[in-house]
């Protein structure tokens, strides 16, 4: 018998390559994942996947089947979810908000809706916009983006405002002075890429461009706190996504001399593309964000 489960999972790892990623598509955990993916290795009696440093790589039997079962399978999918009358959400969100500021909307929305999945794909902010006028991504959730020329189609909901801050280790020398914009401008600051929207607030707060700043490093949100505690530079972040490890890595936040704006956040959605579960997603974080 066909179990059209294992090939869901089969197809979502390899066009992921990575089981973790994967893992978080399918709402599995990652054992889980490697378990239906040996279990499907031994139905066929075939190695598909192979481990690598970057993720996993299909074997010559994992391509073939992958180029087999792919258009079948799909079909197979829509066709389950037109007759259930159930359609998976495609959510597009960065990693960071959706492991610090959103877990608890899609945890209610499987306690509510439990026979639809929440895909979470995780692209820059332009392309994620595109994918959802294509009706590729049903929702996003993200701060404000600023870029031109989104479809008419394409609705932003504010659901609120998060606070971008400058951060220091505990024994900074910037810890009780009051940093000025030419202070910034001479020392080493850690951001995100020049394209975030974090990146894009301050500069417009401060009124500065990209090459104004001289000792910018850009890295990721995630090694910015790390990054900070054993250094003498400073950092950007928002201060809702770092909050835990401000503490924990005994970080202070700067006071400083100009006015960081606070930055909108939400949700955008395609005004063409509405479905019942997709609603009832939509209702759960406007409840979770504009109630409080």
């Amino acid at each position: 018998m066909v179990n059209l489960e294992l090939y869901k999972i089969f197809l979502t790892v390899a066009n992921e390559k990575n089981i973790t990623k994967a893992s978080i598509k399918l709402n599995l955990t990652q054992p889980a994942v490697t378990k239906h993916i040996k279990n499907l290795e031994n139905m066929l009696q075939v190695k598909l996947l192979r481990r690598s440093n970057h993720g996993v790589i299909l074997t010559k039997e994992g391509q073939s089947l992958y180029q087999d079962i792919k258009e079948a399978t799909n079909l197979l999918i829509n066709i389950e979810s037109k007759y259930c009358g159930i359609r998976d959400i495609n959510l597009g969100i960065h990693s960071t908000i959706l492991n610090t500021i959103f877990s608890e909307c899609i945890s209610e929305y499987y306690i509510k809706q439990n026979k639809s999945k929440i895909n979470v794909i995780n692209h820059e902010n332009e392309q994620m916009i595109s994918e959802l006028k294509n009706k590729e991504l049903d929702i996003i959730f993200s701060k404000k983006i600023k870029a031109k020329n989104h479809s008419k189609n394409i609705k932003f909901l504010k659901l609120g405002y998060w606070n971008d801050i400058l951060i220091a280790s505990g024994d900074s020398k910037w810890k009780n002075k009051k940093v000025t914009l030419k202070d910034i401008k001479n020392v080493t600051i850690y951001m995100p890429r020049q394209t975030s929207e974090t990146s894009r607030n301050f500069l417009e707060s401060v009124n500065c461009k990209y090459e104004d700043l001289k000792n910018i490093k850009n890295i990721t949100y995630k090694t910015i706190a790390e990054v900070i505690k054993n250094n003498k530079g400073i950092g950007l972040v928002t201060k809702e996504f770092v909050s835990e490890e401000i503490i924990k890595n005994n970080l202070c936040i700067l006071d400083t001399e100009f006015t960081i704006n606070p930055i909108e956040f939400g949700i955008y959605i395609n005004n063409d593309n509405k479905f019942d579960n997709l609603n009832t997603f939509i209702q759960i974080i406007k409840n979770r964000f504009i109630a409080n």
